[in-house]
């Protein structure tokens, strides 16, 4: 089961894992490399994804995010008009600050918290910010199942 709106837009080599959901006017262009999007994500309205990508299970890629060529780990939430460019690589369990710039190249460790522009590890994760991963993923799931 997947969710796709009517209203995005999703082509050239995408693979979207089970549960995942892709809502209005979001962007998914494989035609400059394939973009992989793992089971449980979700790419919220306006997001923007293009170039090769490889996007884990259970992310959240928030309202007007923008991902380019890059690798994105398991447990993260991406927050709204953030932006994460070429090559950067962000590990698992991390959150990138709504607005946030991760530059090209940027490696974020498992664990942290990036805000800023230029996004910089601010502190480690606490549980309470990985309850907050796993709500935001779940909040999702439970839009597709009301859609069914």
């Amino acid at each position: 089961m997947k969710f796709i709106h009517e209203k995005c837009n999703i082509e050239g080599d995408v693979e979207l894992g089970d549960w995942a959901s892709v809502w209005p006017f979001a962007s998914i262009r494989g035609d400059e490399g394939k973009i992989i999007i793992g089971p449980n994500t979700n790419i919220q309205d306006n997001a923007s994804i293009h170039g090769k990508t490889t996007i884990g299970r259970d992310v959240t890629i928030g309202h007007n995010a923008v991902i380019h060529g890059a690798k994105i780990g398991d447990y993260v939430v991406i927050g709204s008009n953030a932006t994460v460019l070429d090559d950067a690589q962000i590990g698992d369990w991390c959150i990138i600050a709504a607005g946030s710039l991760v530059a090209p190249g940027a490696k974020i460790e498992s664990g942290s918290m990036v805000m800023g522009s230029p996004g910089t590890v601010t502190r480690k994760l606490e549980e309470k910010d990985k309850d907050y991963i796993v709500a935001a993923s779940q909040n999702y799931l439970g839009h597709i199942k009301e859609r069914r």
